[in-house]
């Protein structure tokens, strides 16, 4: 960790912290600051050093994996889990009450399919069947958002690219459904 990021976390700089982290052009910078947040107990490092475990660069992945596995991190991750853990729980005992009370309440995920699950040839335009957003249908589920990703190329073209796409799926609970929150 820089000194400047030492500095920071000495002084409990949490925002310019924050800023390091979500702004600067280092990757480095990056993840010493994200590191910094969650020595002070900020769960925004966590999630940022958690995401960049999935990098496509290895050296990002093996830092943030080094920076994980210090045992000062370990024992404050496991310390914001647990808080996450509690905050989440208390949610859905306010959920709960929300739909006893005849209030709604919608869960959120993200799932992601393949190209080939998607894309398919259409020549009659007649539209096609996507059987895994059908399955999520079924179950309760709405899309109601869609993000394509993208092949990896070193040339600049978007032709041909898609290799799949994430759908953010919604669903509105029932008070038949509080169960489930429990």
């Amino acid at each position: 960790m820089g000194a400047q990021i030492k500095d920071l976390v000495a002084m409990g700089d949490i925002e310019t912290l924050y800023e390091l982290m979500a702004e600067d052009d280092d990757w480095m910078t990056q993840l010493d600051a994200a590191e910094g947040l969650v020595k002070l107990g900020d769960s925004r490092g966590l999630e940022f050093l958690r995401s960049a475990l999935q990098s496509e660069e290895h050296k990002v992945r093996q830092v943030a994996h080094e920076i994980l596995s210090d045992p000062v991190i370990e024992a404050r991750r496991a310390e914001l889990e647990a808080e996450d853990e509690k905050a989440l729980r208390e949610k859905k005992q306010a959920a709960i009450k929300r739909l006893q009370s005849g209030r709604k309440v919608f869960e959120y995920k993200m799932v992601y399919l393949p190209a080939g699950e998607i894309l398919d040839e259409d020549p009659m335009s007649e539209g096609f069947e996507v059987p895994a957003l059908t399955e999520y249908g079924l179950d309760g589920w709405e899309v109601v958002n869609i993000i394509a990703r993208r092949k990896q190329l070193l040339v600049d073209v978007v032709d041909d690219n898609m290799s799949g796409a994430y759908f953010l799926l919604k669903r509105e609970l029932t008070s038949a459904d509080s169960k489930e929150l429990e």
